[in-house]
């Protein structure tokens, strides 16, 4: 397959009568409802070029921007795919919850639109619904439709290589959220060293994603570098895998899936939930690279989900750690097998094929191996700074990307620590919140993915606070085993522990915690106890 500059031209070769494996299967939707609907290469092919002539025929032309509201992976990537044809550019937004917050989920698709002020607004009709009256929008079904009276749009645009591809939201852990504008050229340089990186191969691979599509892992991962390589992907509901975590290796079992990421939290979910009937009845010796990503990880909880699931033939050294963020289009390194240095850090990997890594001190000078700084990251993935700011403090003139994660090489490896917004820095000395919320999380009936850690205002130094969500009916006993579970490992006094009801933790679209706004909140005593 020729290398392309944008995913629509692989789409195009899919239908083209002189390729060959047009009957090949390119997507599997499994529903929500456990039906599934798998599309051929030439038919995703067929699909996507008269979605494209379903915009076009609404005005939709090259350039425009079009908000896509996620919804069931069976009408957004077609859709997503769509707009990449028809050179528009798709802003992928979240959908909204499926209970309570959805004051909070419409007000910031108001502040995303406000920003990036498409032409138009496309998602699933009963999403639409939710939207402010005059918001110029078309639903997914009546695009689907319309697809029979219109002409399919012929073929992809072309368009040049510093043209955008899309705008990806960041996630907002540490502040207010940004559109990344993703080119042409830093999607498909991605896409060509995730390829490089974990050595994709279309005749020997699948992909299982249950990962959120509005957002980077799940978008570029499985969306677009799976297609540039040929590699069939089963995409399951991301509120599937959230209702029922053990469905998703039950998924790669069923499909012999060999290729599937999530973060921490996901596989933290996913040990707790597995059952041994369940496992004794997978076989997961087909898969060889199961990515771990989003967010500094846990080599604790990763230990627990091999040995979970071992009983199904699941291999340890499938196991990829990885750095990647939306500012770098998606990948940055990763690694193969779970190594961790002696204060639990894990190893991350080098930097994928045609890209450097650095770390750097607070003068921007080039840290000691070892010594913990700034992560920076240059090469061609990296994206072409956010929609309607030149933001120097991130995308420097020198090419380098100013990550704000911290982290140290060793040996040419990354090893990442946290964020530098989020450290908690108490009588001189810095802690990364992610080793409380670790710790803390150990403790029986504190629920996975629900617990954050920062500090407040104290008489002589900042108190560390530890938030946790719990079930109403967890034991009463559980701040102070939080307290003794933070200051065995970490030596760590946390001053208040707060219990909350579970979903309370505000989160980011992609799942991860907002520590800075669980901060704002307990400050402001917003927070229901």
């Amino acid at each position: 397959m020729r290398d392309p500059w944008w995913v629509a031209d692989v789409v195009s070769s899919y239908g083209d009568p002189a390729a060959q494996h047009t009957d090949r299967p390119a997507h599997t939707y499994l529903r929500g409802n456990g039906t599934a609907v798998t599309l051929s290469r030439a038919q995703l092919h067929k699909l996507v070029s008269h979605r494209a002539g379903a915009f076009a025929a609404r005005g939709v032309t090259a350039g425009d921007r079009v908000a896509l509201i996620a919804g069931e992976p069976e009408a957004f990537m077609p859709t997503f795919l769509a707009l990449l044809w028809l050179g528009a550019v798709p802003v992928p937004l979240p959908p909204p919850p499926a209970l309570g917050r959805r004051d909070a989920w419409r007000c910031g698709i108001d502040e995303s639109l406000g920003l990036v002020r498409p032409r138009l607004v496309c998602g699933p009709a009963g999403t639409l619904d939710l939207l402010e009256a005059g918001t110029t929008a078309v639903a997914v079904e009546d695009l689907a439709e319309a697809e029979a009276d219109v002409d399919a749009y012929p073929a992809p645009v072309p368009l040049p290589p510093d043209a955008p591809a899309y705008a990806q939201f960041t996630s907002g852990s540490t502040g207010r959220p940004r559109a990344v504008l993703a080119t042409r050229r830093s999607l498909a340089a991605n896409c060509a060293a995730i390829t490089a990186g974990i050595a994709l191969d279309g005749d020997r691979d699948v992909g299982v994603c249950w990962l959120p599509l509005h957002h980077d892992m799940g978008l570029v991962g499985f969306g677009c570098a799976a297609m540039t390589a040929g590699v069939p992907v089963v995409f399951l509901p991301t509120a599937t895998f959230l209702r029922d975590p053990g469905v998703w290796m039950r998924t790669v079992s069923a499909y012999r899936g060999t290729v599937t990421f999530g973060p921490t939290f996901a596989y933290g979910l996913a040990a707790r939930r597995a059952r041994p009937d369940d496992v004794g009845s997978m076989d997961l010796s087909c898969v060889r690279v199961l990515g771990c990503g989003a967010e500094p990880i846990n080599a604790a909880t990763l230990e627990r989900f091999l040995a979970a699931y071992a009983p199904a033939g699941l291999d340890a050294a499938a196991l990829t750690p990885c750095y990647g963020l939306a500012e770098a289009t998606l990948a940055v390194s990763f690694a193969r097998g779970l190594r961790t240095a002696e204060d639990g850090t894990v190893d991350c990997g080098r930097p994928v094929p045609g890209h450097e890594v650095a770390v750097v001190d607070a003068s921007g000078a080039p840290a000691a191996p070892g010594a913990v700084g700034e992560v920076w990251v240059r090469g061609p993935s990296v994206a072409g700074g956010y929609f309607g700011e030149s933001a120097p403090e991130t995308f420097g003139p020198d090419g380098w990307l100013r990550t704000g994660d911290l982290g140290y090489l060793d040996g040419g490896s990354l090893y990442l620590t946290g964020r530098a917004k989020d450290l908690l820095v108490v009588r001189g000395a810095n802690t990364d919140p992610q080793r409380v919320e670790w710790a803390a999380a150990t403790v029986p009936g504190v629920r996975e993915g629900g617990v954050v850690a920062f500090t407040r205002p104290g008489a002589d130094t900042e108190e560390v606070v530890v938030v946790v969500e719990c079930a109403p009916n967890a034991p009463e006993g559980i701040p102070d085993a939080v307290r003794a579970a933070v200051a065995e490992p970490l030596g760590l006094s946390v001053t208040d522990v707060v219990r909350v009801r579970p979903g309370t933790v505000p989160k980011t679209t992609s799942g991860k915690p907002r520590r800075q706004e669980t901060r704002r909140r307990y400050l402001a005593g917003e927070l229901v106890r």
